[in-house]
């Protein structure tokens, strides 16, 4: 016997009076559902739905993503963006000496500029808008770094450099978190590495002396232009490999291998894995920008270098498992460096971590694919 066989049984064993006092119930129940909905309507709830025990629940769409982190082209949802939309950006300034690594933070960076400071060691710059993280070894000063950071109006931490470079803050108006004058609790020395490799400091930190000290956000950023990433990965190249020489220091060399699945390019630095030591994860990058400038020999006699950052030369752009050749353009100490493929046209990156290998002019660039 069916369901509904079953009810209609029952209902005819009913007498008279119970089935008149059941029929009403049942009314009221209608009645109140449609009163119910029309309230909903009326007060624009009709993304809600009513729990077992009466509650009005939330059924709300997820939010969109469509606020763009301006240094890196993330997307972020608009309660996300609220947290760093107003933040001053950071420049960091980590080593890459041997002993250095593995460094802290180059994996929450939004952008990485890594260049020769002297002797064959390279040095990086990095920059912070959205990601939080512990950040070492911190290291001194050089007055190319200024140039780069400036196009993102960001607060500089570092410790020291060299005269010309600590006049030069002075001059620029730079938002300057030396080491030297901020100290601890800034700035802190570990006890497991050795000077001058353990001063470490956090974001949290960094932010909260730029704002003691007058350095506030938000600032307006000129961004670069970013696209969504191929997404087949059948259309993507089985092996991509991409070796910088930084004037053949083998602790020094850079090695990038592209991983067709997730469409980034894996670090390797003195033949090893790049770690960074606060996730124990392999740096990577989705776009990695190879810049030719000029580098001569500082005229003071140190073993420091000048770097021509205005100007114009040779850039090779790395993402997808593609190369584009192209030229860079940056028309001021202050202006945004452009990238542009050989057409002219404006190059646009993909979204997410951005690297800047900065190498000598004509130095080699070796690429291994299938």
């Amino acid at each position: 016997m069916s369901l509904f066989q079953t009810l209609r049984a029952r209902f005819k064993k009913l007498t008279k009076k119970k089935k008149i006092l059941l029929l009403l119930f049942l009314g009221l129940v209608a009645i109140f559902s449609l009163a119910v909905g029309f309230y909903l309507g009326l007060n624009g709830n009709f993304g809600r739905i009513l729990s077992p025990i009466g509650t009005l629940l939330e059924n709300k769409p997820p939010e969109p993503r469509d606020f763009p982190n301006p240094i890196n082209g993330v997307l972020y949802t608009k309660s996300e963006a609220a947290k760093w939309k107003d933040r001053l950006p950071l420049a960091v300034v980590l080593e890459n000496h041997t002993d250095a690594r593995p460094q802290s933070g180059l994996s929450k960076a939004e952008a990485v500029y890594e260049v020769l400071a002297e002797g064959g060691i390279t040095r990086f710059l990095a920059l912070y808008l959205a990601e939080d993280s512990i950040l070492g070894p911190v290291r001194s000063n050089r007055t190319y770094f200024l140039d780069w950071l400036s196009e993102y109006r960001a607060g500089y931490a570092h410790i020291g450099g060299s005269p010309e470079a600590q006049a030069r803050v002075k001059e620029f108006n730079i938002s300057d978190l030396d080491q030297f004058f901020l100290g601890a609790p800034t700035y802190t020395r570990i006890a497991n590495r050795f000077a001058p490799h353990n001063v470490y400091t956090t974001t949290d930190k960094l932010r909260g002396a730029a704002d003691s000290r007058g350095y506030r956000g938000p600032v307006k950023l000129e961004s670069w232009l970013f696209k969504d990433e191929e997404s087949s990965a059948s259309a993507r190249p089985k092996k991509f490999e991409l070796t910088l020489k930084f004037r053949e220091n083998a602790p020094y060399v850079v090695d990038w291998k592209y991983n067709r699945e997730k469409n980034l390019y894996l670090r390797f630095n003195g033949g090893a894995s790049h770690i960074d030591k606060e996730t124990n994860s392999q740096l990577s990058a989705k776009t990695i920008i190879v810049q030719e400038v000029i580098i001569t020999p500082d005229p003071s006699g140190h073993s420091r270098i000048r770097i021509k950052t205005v100007g114009s030369g040779p850039v090779r752009i790395f993402q997808d498992g593609k190369v584009i050749s192209g030229k860079w353009k940056k028309t001021s100490r202050t202006g945004r460096t452009r990238f542009f493929d050989n057409k002219g046209a404006e190059i646009a990156f993909n979204r997410g971590q951005i690297w800047i290998e900065i190498i000598p002019a004509g130095s080699p660039v070796i690429i291994k694919k299938n």
